[in-house]
């Protein structure tokens, strides 16, 4: 059995997701406190209860980092050690957090701002994303290019064989499921985003991002992650300009996830409140084994059915 990390982006944020966690381990309440400090945000607050701030792009992002870090830390030594780390967007940041290459202090600066910088884009100029699924490479083609005649739109997702993530202007958007109605396909979902994110529209936040990756110390780490914007795993030497390229280019998950598999990964597990990446693996290697911890329910789940005793395969 060869394991890696899976790390949950932007989306997968629910209200109450850590509560669980923290009424009842003193390990996960610690880390999500930390992360809470090192914010200057009341995370439980956020987090826990029907609070609006989680639905920003603002707010968001760190939430879910800080999440993710938490659920890393509480269950880890738990299951079977992971040979590759892999996130999905803004979990990256939540992977590279994991693999030592960011510490936790300039981890969750550059999530916060990150978010806010992000979010100040996305009111200046709103934008929209689209989940399709089952469209074929020709329709997602053309469709992006009867798009650019309306407005922008361009692939900002490549999840999965089954699914395309699409981002641009609204009037973009709009001609671009036009023509998909018309090719008949019929499942296009909107995300709950206010602008257009791994699209060129995002450059102001990405160039107003640059000091806050220069200003940051990255280290080798002690596990390999891997970039959704390279295909391959991120190098100390190109860390900052990678994570600047990853807010303005579209993400390769579907990509990533067969590499790992050539290099004989045969089991996924996923940090995060839902199981998202889990599916987009299954679509992916259809034979892959994929778990998920997201509270005390999914991680005894999970190390059952691994059959691990402390990490270690009994």
């Amino acid at each position: 059995m060869q394991v890696a990390y899976l790390f949950s982006g932007q989306g997968a944020e629910r209200t109450g997701m850590g509560a669980e966690f923290y009424q009842t381990d003193p390990q996960f309440r610690s880390a999500f406190d930390q992360a809470s400090r090192l914010l200057d945000l009341d995370l439980p607050q956020i987090c826990f209860n029907a609070d609006e701030r989680l639905q920003t792009t603002e707010y968001a992002q760190p939430a879910l980092v800080a999440l993710s870090w938490a659920l890393y830390q509480t269950s880890q030594a738990q299951l079977p050690p992971a040979s590759a780390l892999l996130g999905l967007s803004l979990g990256e940041y939540s992977a590279l957090l994991a693999g030592g290459q960011l510490s936790l202090v300039d981890g969750l600066a550059l999530v916060k701002a990150r978010g806010r910088l992000m979010a100040q884009v996305c009111q200046a100029a709103p934008g929209e994303m689209v989940v399709v699924l089952k469209a074929d490479a020709a329709q997602i083609a053309t469709a992006c290019e009867l798009g650019q005649q309306s407005g922008f739109v361009a692939v900002a997702n490549y999840n999965s064989a089954q699914q395309t993530v699409l981002g641009g202007t609204p009037a973009g958007i709009a001609a671009a499921v036009a023509y998909l109605r018309t090719q008949g396909v019929k499942r296009i979902l909107p995300l709950a985003v206010s602008g257009a994110f791994h699209t060129p529209l995002m450059q102001p936040a990405a160039t107003a991002f640059v000091p806050y990756l220069t200003q940051s110390r990255f280290s080798a780490g002690t596990l390999p992650v891997w970039s959704n914007t390279t295909k391959l795993p991120f190098t100390t030497a190109t860390l900052a300009t990678t994570l600047a390229q990853q807010m303005v280019q579209p993400t390769y998950f579907a990509a990533c996830v067969t590499q790992l598999a050539l290099q004989g990964v045969d089991t996924f597990i996923e940090f995060g409140p839902a199981p998202i990446l889990a599916r987009l693996v299954k679509q992916t290697i259809p034979t892959a084994k994929v778990y998920q911890v997201a509270d005390p329910q999914t991680l005894a789940a999970t190390v059952a059915e691994l059959g691990v005793t402390n990490g270690s395969k009994r």
